[in-house]
């Protein structure tokens, strides 16, 4: 590898780093305007429209007016969304609870168990939430749906987000500085990256069928 290209491969990681870094401090700013509870939903949506446009190869876009214009179309649906998984969470949590503290035995163990699973697997759709937010326009129904949808029905795509998030935070352990600076425009990105190659795949089925239909 000659000079010129250490150089140019120097500039574009900079140019990486910039970019995360100013979109990390831009989400961490909406959520603060929303008053936090009310920030991070819309926030978030924000930050995946943003890197929705990076794993198009747009690369170059205006890091705040993307966000900025994103999370006030976003900020009424996404909290209304966030309110219906935070009760369904909040209704497995309680169960979870009951459940461990009240009940013994096989059935109680196996019971446990498929709550937790299915905690694990609620938090994955709301992961997957932003993601088909930023990329498809559904109603709110929909949006859940789908989410729900992509945990259950594809593993290997589920598998890929949680090794990446497991990659992110331990970055952070390892570096707690990092927190402000890719605690979550890594994970977003990591996700819009992963979910658009499986969104893709569903568009071009989807246009396959629609075409043999009209045939």
């Amino acid at each position: 590898m000659n000079k010129v290209e250490k150089i140019d491969k120097f500039f574009v990681a900079s140019q990486w780093l910039i970019r995360f870094v100013w979109a990390n401090l831009v989400w961490m700013f909406l959520i603060i305007i929303g008053l936090g509870i009310f920030g991070f939903m819309p926030a978030t949506a924000a930050l995946f429209a943003v890197t929705r446009k990076w794993s198009q190869k747009d690369i170059d876009i205006a890091i705040w007016p993307t966000a900025w214009k994103a999370y006030k179309k976003a900020f009424l649906e996404t909290n209304i969304a966030g309110l219906c998984f935070a009760g369904i969470l909040g209704f497995l949590y309680v169960d979870l609870r009951i459940v461990f503290a009240t009940m013994n035995g096989l059935v109680s163990s196996l019971l446990y168990f498929f709550l937790f699973f299915l905690f694990a697997m609620t938090l994955l759709a709301l992961v997957n939430y932003f993601s088909v937010y930023a990329h498809f326009i559904y109603p709110l129904r929909g949006y859940l749906m789908q989410s729900f949808l992509l945990a259950f029905t594809s593993w290997k795509t589920s598998l890929l987000l949680i090794a990446g998030f497991g990659v992110a935070v331990y970055l952070i352990a390892q570096v707690p500085a990092l927190v402000l600076f890719i605690s979550g425009v890594l994970p977003a990105y990591w996700v819009m990256k992963v979910n658009l190659i499986r969104f893709q795949k569903m568009q071009a089925k989807m246009t396959a069928q629609s075409a043999e239909s009209v045939a």
